[in-house]
């Protein structure tokens, strides 16, 4: 065999070759101390999380067995991680999210988005990217962006038919030098003038003769393409900061600041409905940055306000309008589904809005989190009917009684009777469900709180404490400009999870609110533009064939400074005033290496820095 079979064979088998040989090369880092130890871990579970040489689920697992071999931590505190109240709040989101995928309610208010839009490209655009920005608040950006490309290459097939009417037979039948002068219909259109290859003089009653350049007209209808694949993903990724559930680097960023701020006895003070205070208003920011954007991209040099399209794209709404009838009226399932996700984002709200009592003070303080509604409604959901009893006639459309013929028999569901069929099934549920995700969040606690117990998230603060030197804003900065460019080439929940323990510790080394610095670093994980790897929906779009890398490359760098800016904006100001993280919290002032005195003078919100009157005893 030759050096290439040699290297093929290398590359075939470098997966179990790392899982082998990278623990082992790694063992002169196991020293007497627990940081060491610590590192060890770290750097073995997050090149494993990057490279992904086995399932990074599986990865996710490693804490259980090898910080009680380390002796970092016990087994049984390790695995304490993997059932904390945040985990079950995102496994309660999503199940009720594979209901509403199930029953297809995201496909009807996602055409019922577009049908409400004009059919022209821009606004055909924002109708793309709304529906697929509001359901990521809620289910999987994978879900969502997997939902939306059957629809978006059916739009793109009817602006295709108007944009590059089918000349080529014509063409065929005519001599170039041929004077003759023809008249012919094409896609509904006069085509009148001497043939020329390529070239087509079309008429209708608005515009009158225009000619058409083939080559360049494919060229803008790539362009066209371009932007509209990577604006489903652009919308998914915006959209999934904008609620706690939305995006795993959320629900990772509650858990930590809960476990951080409960190491002090401290309130963590960050919930569901006050997230929407900074999320929503950021997201939507971020989202028609996005959508303006695009448009500038494609219209390039041309004034964005001035360009007038004169073709005609009824044919797009029209098809729009039409898939939309074919899903007929709501079914009773999906309307059973939309009662219990409108009832589960109220619970969510109302538990603790803050401003008022929410029905959470009727419970001893502690007792209910927002897990409580989101498995109760989850439970339900296996109860609740997916067809309305036959004595129940005023509830059936046409797809009901449809339906009700067809109902599941029992078989092997033991869930399933005749004329019986709830919302949701455990095996619908256990094919559905993103477990991996599940356990990579357990893991990445397991790994913080490793980091905690072993001093490293301390000792590598230290190391950075000569970021002291600049303002707490410039810090966020070069912060979530870090965390940005790394989640392009790793999975945001993996990088949000090595990032977050680190940066509160750093954070309380600096005397800064530690949410001050974890809030962008944990919301810019969410901003991966650049790569097909960065996050699921890039490598959807990706693969849809309308775009390059470098296509991916070219439009989304300014996406992702642009999103990292304002963040950082938002964080500087809204966070701030939202969450109170003008102040330093003074039970963690005792946990510094500095002794300091109680007082902490801060500057008012609106100079956005903080300035701290700290004298060294």
């Amino acid at each position: 065999m030759g050096i290439p079979g040699c290297c093929r064979s290398l590359l075939r088998w470098k997966n179990p070759l790392i899982v082998v040989l990278l623990p082992l090369l790694l063992l002169p880092l196991v020293g007497e101390s627990k940081v060491s130890k610590g590192a060890y871990a770290v750097i073995l579970m997050g090149t494993f999380w990057v490279l992904e040489v086995m399932p990074i689920a599986v990865t996710s697992l490693i804490p259980i067995f090898l910080f009680p071999l380390l002796g970092i931590m016990g087994a049984r505190e390790v695995c304490f991680n993997y059932a904390e109240d945040t985990i079950m709040l995102f496994l309660g989101s999503l199940i009720v999210a594979v209901a509403v995928e199930r029953w297809n309610l995201h496909k009807r208010i996602a055409l019922r988005a577009l049908t409400l839009v004009g059919p022209e490209p821009r606004w055909l655009l924002l109708g793309i990217m709304f529906p697929c920005w509001f359901l990521s608040m809620w289910m999987s950006n994978t879900a969502t962006t997997a939902m939306m490309m059957p629809i978006l290459n059916a739009i793109l097939k009817q602006i295709k038919d108007v944009t590059l009417p089918d000349i080529e037979e014509v063409n065929d039948h005519v001599d170039d030098d041929n004077d003759v002068e023809i008249t012919i219909e094409i896609n509904g259109m006069v085509m009148k003038d001497k043939p020329l290859r390529n070239k087509v003089h079309m008429q209708d009653e608005s515009t009158g003769y225009k000619l058409i350049n083939r080559a360049d007209a494919e060229k803008d209808f790539q362009e066209l393409a371009k932007i509209f694949a990577l604006s489903t993903a652009y919308a998914a990724n915006a959209g999934g900061i904008a609620t706690l559930t939305g995006t795993p680097p959320n629900i990772i960023l509650k858990g930590h600041i809960d476990k951080f701020y409960r190491r002090y006895d401290l309130d963590p003070g960050l919930t569901f409905a006050n997230w929407m205070i900074f999320g929503i208003p950021t997201s939507f920011i971020v989202f028609m940055m996005t959508w303006v954007w695009l448009q500038i991209w494609y219209l390039r040099k041309r004034c964005l306000c001035c360009i007038k399209d004169e073709r005609s794209y009824d044919v797009v709404k029209r098809h729009l309008r039409k898939e939309y009838t074919s899903l007929g009226s709501m079914t009773f399932a999906e309307g059973v589904v939309a009662v219990c996700f409108i009832l589960l984002a109220v619970l969510w709200i109302a538990r603790d809005p803050q401003f008022v009592d929410g029905w959470g003070v009727l419970f001893p303080k502690g007792f209910v989190k927002d897990s409580t509604p989101a498995i109760l409604i989850s439970v339900i959901m296996f109860i609740l009917p997916a067809y309305p009893p036959r004595w129940f006639r005023c509830c059936r459309t046409a797809k009901d009684k449809e339906a009700l013929h067809t109902v599941p028999k029992k078989g092997n569901d033991p869930f399933i009777q005749d004329g019986f069929t709830p919302l949701l099934t455990w095996k619908v549920v256990n094919e559905e469900i993103s477990w991996g995700v599940v356990l990579l969040m357990g893991g990445g606690f397991a790994l913080a709180d490793g980091c905690s117990q072993s001093g490293l998230s301390d000792w590598i603060s230290t190391k950075l404490e000569v970021l002291g030197t600049l303002s707490p804003w410039v810090i966020s900065l070069v912060l979530a400009f870090v965390v940005a460019a790394a989640t392009n080439i790793a999975s945001n929940s993996a990088t949000a999870t090595l990032f977050l323990p680190i940066v509160a510790d750093l954070a309380i080394r600096l005397h800064i609110n530690p949410t001050y610095l974890m809030i962008p670093v944990a919301v810019s994980a969410s901003f991966a533009y650049l790569l097909p790897v960065g996050t699921p929906p890039n490598a959807i779009v990706f693969s849809s064939g309308y775009l390059q890398i470098k296509d991916m490359l070219k439009i989304g760098v300014v996406v992702n400074v642009l999103a990292v800016l304002i963040l950082v904006l938002m964080s500087c100001t809204l966070a701030v005033a939202a969450y109170g993280l003008d102040s330093f919290p003074l039970a963690l002032l005792g946990h510094t290496n500095t002794t300091l005195n109680a007082t902490v003078h801060v500057m008012p919100i609106s100079n956005v820095s903080f300035i701290y009157n700290i004298t060294h005893r």
